[in-house]
């Protein structure tokens, strides 16, 4: 039998301009879907009510860039340059990873995610330090039942003696991620619709810093594995050596749905234009973006361009995995931008809540190529959504519901999770999880990991990493 849902008497934002924001609103989910919204709605028989009275319900946040194995290593990066974060994360650490630690760092990031509102995410997934970690990957954002777009990345972490990786493989097989990753394909996303939960995509090495026919290459192999999206960093402000990645994918044709780029601080207006003819998607991640010189976040100029602008959440090694702390610095930094620009005083704010809101939730949607299936609430879309109780002291009482979610609510005040029509957060926790079990593997993980990376030949990574990203990464602080 169906399971049913009945969400009565909520002040429901729908972000869908035919339904608009509606107060004492209900919404019903048949199965996996939303099947009806409007006011005073008929309560079918077998129907499991919810009352959402003094309650917000909204689409689940898309996450559309995120490196969920780092979930482990929260608060490591929070006082570091990208410089420091490219030593650390991407060379010690993330070469400190077994597959287990892949496993919880993806399973326990993706649960951070949905106790945080995130329904979808993009996973950028940089952690293959051998063919039992990408299935690690995999399995850790299936367990928590999440949805969203699994992107094998083909980064190589460094094997130094005491790194998880096998140096055998890694001298006589350099490339071997390409084949795996058609291995990953071909055993767990054979369908790869949309509308499945889980689909595979392909992260290449860092665009900006292959050769052009290296960027191409990568690009193209990500397509002919049928890849759901293929995501890269671009243009990352001050670390922008004028690669110019975009044009070159323009000039070859190779721009598409399917690209998905994220920081792109540094576009000029032709490559916006090119994204947005080619239906490109952009993912703006304000946190590390504003830490880390990597440039003013790009949301905004490329929703005026027409792009596919969306929000990531990028690393919790830095900032928490916290869509609503995300929509807040995106919204009052560009706010500040336009003030400190202007030569007069303002007399109105461009920038408005809802235009943020919806950067959060359809439009990561559609930069997902998901937009007919979530980023609503709409009849016929995913019942990804989420229920935030209004009855805190910073929530009590609201005259403006897109205002509350966008700069006064945060995760304690989410109460339900849906996705995929079922429940997996509810009076305010997770549901199905053992979670002072896995929190204790988790502080686990971390100390092996610790332990682990103390072997790490330091100064050599440091030049090499140097020589990389043609920076100075002398004074790189651990």
């Amino acid at each position: 039998m169906t399971l049913k849902y009945m969400i009565k008497n909520a002040t429901v934002v729908s972000i869908d301009p035919d339904i608009g924001t509606v107060a004492d609103c209900d919404v019903l989910i048949e199965g996996d879907s939303i099947v009806a919204v409007g006011p005073h709605l008929s309560q079918p028989d077998n129907c499991v009510l919810i009352d959402a009275s003094n309650a917000i319900v909204s689409p689940g946040f898309v996450d559309t860039h995120r490196h969920t194995w780092q979930t482990q290593l929260r608060t490591v990066c929070s006082d570091h340059t990208l410089a420091d974060y490219a030593i650390w994360m991407r060379n010690v650490y993330g070469a400190s990873y077994t597959a287990r630690d892949a496993y919880l760092g993806n399973y326990c990031g993706a649960l951070e995610s949905i106790d945080n509102g995130i329904t979808c995410l993009i996973d950028h997934s940089h952690i293959v330090n051998s063919p039992a970690h990408a299935d690690s990957a995999v399995q850790g954002l299936k367990d928590a039942r999440i949805r969203g777009t699994w992107c094998y990345g083909v980064w190589k972490n460094p094997c130094w003696e005491g790194s998880c990786l096998d140096p055998e493989r890694e001298a006589q097989v350099p490339d071997w991620r390409f084949a795996d990753a058609k291995r990953i394909k071909d055993t767990y996303f054979k369908s790869n619709h949309p509308t499945d939960l889980l689909r595979f995509g392909f992260a290449p090495a860092e665009l900006d810093f292959l050769t052009k026919e290296q960027a191409k290459e990568e690009i193209m192999y990500g397509r002919s594995l049928g890849s759901a999206i293929i995501t890269g960093h671009i243009g990352c402000g001050k670390y922008d050596d004028g690669a110019h990645t975009v044009r070159i994918l323009r000039d070859a044709g190779l721009l598409g749905a399917d690209l998905l780029f994220s920081h792109a601080t540094t576009l000029e207006d032709d490559e916006l234009d090119a994204l947005r003819d080619q239906c490109a998607g952009l993912s703006s991640t304000p946190g590390t973006e504003l830490q880390m010189e990597m440039g003013h976040p790009i949301a905004f100029k490329a929703r005026a361009a027409g792009c596919r602008a969306s929000l990531g959440i990028d690393m919790a090694c830095s900032n928490p995995v916290d869509m609503f702390q995300q929509m807040q610095l995106l919204l009052q930094s560009e706010r500040r931008l336009q003030s400190t620009t202007s030569q007069a005083k303002l007399s109105s704010l461009q920038q408005k809540c809802a235009e943020v809101l919806e950067m959060a939730t359809i439009g990561g949607a559609e930069a997902a190529g998901l937009k007919d299936i979530i980023g609503s609430i709409t009849p016929g879309k995913k019942a990804d959504l989420i229920i935030t109780r209004c009855d805190s002291p910073r929530l009590t009482p609201i005259i403006d519901p897109v205002a509350a979610l966008v700069l006064y609510a945060n995760s304690s005040d989410i109460d339900t999770v849906f996705v995929n029509g079922v429940v997996v957060k509810q009076g305010g926790k997770l549901t199905q999880v053992d979670w002072p079990k896995v929190r204790s593997e988790l502080r686990g993980s971390l100390e092996s990991i610790l332990h682990r990376s103390k072997q790490a030949p330091l100064e050599s990574i440091k030049k090499e990493m140097a020589i990389f990203m043609k920076q100075d990464l002398g004074t790189a602080q651990g």
